[in-house]
């Protein structure tokens, strides 16, 4: 990222005057400490933060001191910011949020939104990740994914008019990956790696604390099983095949005929990258079988950019009278039902259109009213089907 703080830029820039004090190029430079072409411009001008090792490196190739450094700069910085990995920048009633984005130092503008509220839920997502230093390591994971799950349910509480699948991606994501979020004991953690585990089951979390209580109102319970507690349920079912216990995200059951019945599962993925089609096998065997098989995504998808746009990748709609250029995605939810629905939380996402005839339907939600939203009534329908279909078959 791009140096924040102006007396960190003054010093850097110093580093030009000494260079030329001693009569060296910048490639002469880099060519004595092994450097690729570019990094000393990139340091002087501040565009990159030299770690101090390389800093030092830098003046012992240039005979010069820490002393050398300082020479016409204040000795006295005060209220300078750090160059954090993700940090916010007040724009006049919104919020630009500035990240590290491949090679861009991207800016996401956040409506309506302070300084305040970004740092409450930094402080949401550092607080969870701190409790790891005092944590047995079996508990390590399960603490991650719920500070992330606490950070983002914050966000959303705090900016309910903003898009969820934002907040996920370019906020608590790129804070994720930021390791001053991070206990000093996993500074050389692989943050990216680490994410596509902790996500994952992060959101998970995120699906069952936003939905489990209205569902339990009706007596639905939404649920993460142990994988022994899954195979059981799975083998209970008439589905011959196709069901993989670790393939079944997140599980539906509710009491029928006096006892608790399994009736469906829950797909959960940030991206349609995540590898869906792994699930569809599953998801075709459970739906041919009078089950529940939705599929739950934040529908994230954007390229690296300075102003990134999370467009997701269900496309274009059906449009009456034209040419069809729905993408290949979307056609496996509405044209093959490969789910039994998809709900998106990306507002960028494109709803079915009402009346339109499909095997399964495109639904775009929210976190603002659980109670009554699509994804409550799609799963209150689906288990009074369900007990239509049984009782029809004893």
């Amino acid at each position: 990222m791009q140096v924040r703080s102006a007396h960190l830029r003054d010093v850097l820039a110093r580093l030009r005057a000494i260079r030329e004090e001693r009569g060296l190029t910048r490639a002469q430079l880099e060519e004595s400490l092994i450097l690729g072409p570019g990094w000393i411009e990139c340091f002087e001008e501040a565009r990159v933060l030299p770690t101090l090792d390389v800093l030092v490196a830098l003046l012992g190739a240039l005979q010069a001191d820490l002393c050398a450094l300082s020479q016409g700069v204040s000795s006295t910085p005060r209220d300078e910011p750090m160059t954090r990995y993700i940090y916010a920048e007040p724009r006049g009633a919104d919020l630009a949020i500035r990240f590290r984005y491949a090679q861009h130092d991207a800016t996401y503008l956040l409506p309506d939104a302070t300084e305040q509220q970004f740092n409450e839920v930094l402080r949401t997502l550092r607080d969870g990740l701190a409790r790891q230093v005092a944590a047995r390591r079996e508990a390590e994971e399960q603490l991650k994914r719920g500070a992330v799950a606490n950070a983002f349910l914050h966000a959303v509480r705090v900016w309910p008019h903003a898009n969820p699948s934002d907040l996920w991606y370019f906020v608590v994501h790129r804070a994720y990956c930021d390791p001053f979020n991070h206990p000093a004991a996993y500074s050389r953690l692989n943050l990216e790696q680490s994410w596509k585990r902790t996500g994952g089951w992060a959101l998970e979390e995120v699906l069952i604390r936003h939905y489990a209580g209205p569902l339990a109102k009706h007596g639905i319970r939404l649920f993460v099983a142990p994988t022994e507690e899954k195979r059981r349920l799975l083998a209970a079912t008439p589905v011959s095949d196709r069901l993989e216990p670790d393939k079944a995200d997140v599980l539906l059951s509710a009491r029928g005929k006096g006892e608790e019945m399994f009736f469906g599962v829950v797909h959960v993925k940030a991206s349609f990258a995540e590898r869906r089609t792994d699930d569809v096998p599953m998801s075709r065997a459970l739906i041919e079988n009078g089950y529940l098989s939705p599929l739950w995504t934040m529908d994230c998808k954007a390229g690296p950019a300075a102003h990134p746009a999370n467009k997701g990748e269900l496309g274009r709609i059906l449009i009456r009278g034209e040419r069809d250029r729905r993408s290949a995605k979307r056609k496996d939810v509405e044209e093959d039902g490969y789910f039994s629905a998809c709900f998106s939380y990306n507002r960028n996402t494109l709803a079915t259109p009402q009346g339109q005839d499909v095997k399964a339907r495109v639904l775009v939600c929210d976190f603002n009213r659980p109670q009554d939203d699509a994804f409550v009534r799609f799963i209150l329908a689906g288990w009074k089907a369900f007990q239509r279909t049984r009782r029809g078959s004893s």
